[in-house]
């Protein structure tokens, strides 16, 4: 049996960077007071927290608790404000970090999503195993949950739940043959309402259709699969992750590193069933996409609209 690789734990991080150039700014201004008052401006399409750390603080007091951690939304907001104190000599110096996502986010385990594929296909699944675990001794993150979603070449893999678009790589070109793993094949990143994101990994080339800022609906087509190159064939590797900071266990033993997500044990729509489930490695699924799924999201304002533009 194949055994299929993948680094989403260990790599999501740089993905995001890979992205975005210093998607996250921090910065200051003297207002008419004299105090200085820390903003965000954050340029990508997702929520992320921020953590601000003073290396040097002298005379000045602070509105907020230090150090400083938020969640910063895309666009510019207001953090906190240092103010001198009087008859004291000033001064400060500040580091700061941030890592893609909600500060608490709350990650809906309930949700039913639909299968990456045409409806009317059928799709076998592999989970895939933690290449930390196997090649350096480390725990799996929390609930690690991803799958290699096997389809046919030329297929197109669809979202399976709604959200912003929020990281896209389409430009990784195919590297080798007979691969198990490869950590730069391209990339869809959708960012979910519940501050969940989802990652579709291994597409053809420049065959994504979607762009980071655009929002999807479940059953939205994201572009052409890719993965010929694969031992395993043409597909998709698909996980669902949110933000969640724990230490690396290593050999049984926690260490200085930490990890930065934690997983969702996706249930998928089983049209078979009539069901949402959990899927069984190698066992064949019929996609299906249900309105009630597709819409499982929306207001009532959202499914008369999208009703209104889906008439058959």
């Amino acid at each position: 049996m194949i055994r299929l690789l993948t680094l989403i734990g260990l790599t999501l991080l740089l993905f995001a960077r890979a992205n975005a150039q210093s998607p996250v700014e921090v910065f200051y201004e003297k207002d008419n007071t004299g105090a200085y008052a820390f903003y965000s401006r954050n340029t990508a399409f997702c929520p992320y927290t921020i953590t601000i750390t003073f290396t040097e603080l002298n005379g000045m007091r602070s509105s907020a608790t230090l150090p400083y951690q938020t969640e910063v939304r895309p666009g510019q907001q207001s953090l906190f404000k240092l103010q001198p104190q009087s008859n004291q000599p000033s001064s400060f110096r500040y580091t700061f970090n941030f890592i893609k996502g909600c500060k608490r986010p709350k990650a809906d385990t309930t949700m039913a999503y639909l299968l990456p594929a045409s409806p009317g296909k059928r799709v076998i699944v592999s989970e895939l195993a933690y290449i930390g675990k196997l090649y350096a001794g480390q725990a799996e993150p929390k609930d690690w949950y991803s799958l290699a979603i096997k389809m046919n070449s030329g297929d197109t893999v669809f979202a399976a739940r709604r959200g912003m678009v929020s990281a896209v790589v389409r430009d990784a070109a195919p590297i080798g043959t007979h691969l198990s793993f490869h950590r730069d094949d391209n990339k869809v990143e959708i960012n979910h309402a519940d501050c969940s994101f989802a990652t579709y990994t291994v597409f053809r080339p420049k065959s994504i259709f979607v762009e980071p800022g655009q929002f999807v609906e479940a059953g939205t087509p994201l572009g052409i699969v890719g993965g010929e190159n694969y031992d395993f064939g043409p597909h998709v590797r698909f996980a669902v992750h949110y933000n969640y900071e724990a230490p690396v266990i290593k050999n049984g033993q926690p260490t200085d590193q930490k990890q930065y997500w934690a997983y969702i044990p996706v249930r998928f729509w089983l049209k078979d069933e009539q069901k949402a489930g959990r899927l069984e490695p190698r066992k064949p699924y019929l996609s299906e996409h249900p309105e009630s799924i597709i819409e499982q999201e929306m207001s009532k304002r959202e499914v008369k609209k999208w009703q209104k533009s889906h008439v058959k």
